[in-house]
């Protein structure tokens, strides 16, 4: 496991030892992947809510992952901006500090999970295309929620706790 530089100081994401690509880029390039789209939103009709065709879901899921780019893209080349306007504590009962808080971005049923550092300071951990209300429960959403967990685990085990004992550990590297 390692953590690659997404923008400047401000957005990392967790590199697995057994994918070929960091988790921004991984889940950008299948969020843009019809054929697994398709596969997915058919495997999971059954959690969506509303009655839009599989085609047409599939569609807005590539649109929103291109927004997504887009956004973190944006929010990356403008001082005045802070990708806090992207990320929001994952538990939504969070309402004060927490040290290694767990975030989420989305952009409707695209989610990209992170581990809010500091200040405009965030590494991504996965992500998850959400139909279903709780991410315990399913298997896809679980499974991010135990990574998040696992990177969360991980950074505190390598003494980080702020964007100084962050870059401290990146240079260790």
């Amino acid at each position: 496991m390692k953590i690659v530089r997404i923008f400047a100081d401000q957005l990392f994401s967790f590199h697995y030892a057994d994918e070929k690509m960091n988790e921004l880029r991984r889940l950008l390039t299948l969020w843009n992947d019809t054929a697994y789209l398709q596969e997915f939103v058919t495997n999971n009709k059954s959690d969506i809510s509303h009655n839009a065709s599989i085609s047409a879901l599939v569609f807005q899921l590539i649109k929103n992952a291109n927004d997504i780019d887009d956004t973190l893209n944006d929010i990356s080349k403008d001082q005045g901006r802070s990708l806090e306007e992207f990320f929001k504590p994952l538990d939504n009962q969070e309402y004060q500090t927490v040290e290694l808080s767990k975030q989420k971005g989305q952009k409707n049923f695209l989610r990209l999970f992170a581990i809010k550092i500091d200040n405009n300071c965030f590494v991504i951990t996965g992500g998850a295309i959400k139909f279903h209300h709780l991410n315990k429960d399913r298997p896809h959403t679980k499974k991010e929620m135990q990574k998040i967990e696992n990177c969360r685990k991980y950074l505190k085990d390598n003494n980080v706790f702020d964007a100084d004992s962050f870059y401290e550990f990146l240079n260790d590297l």
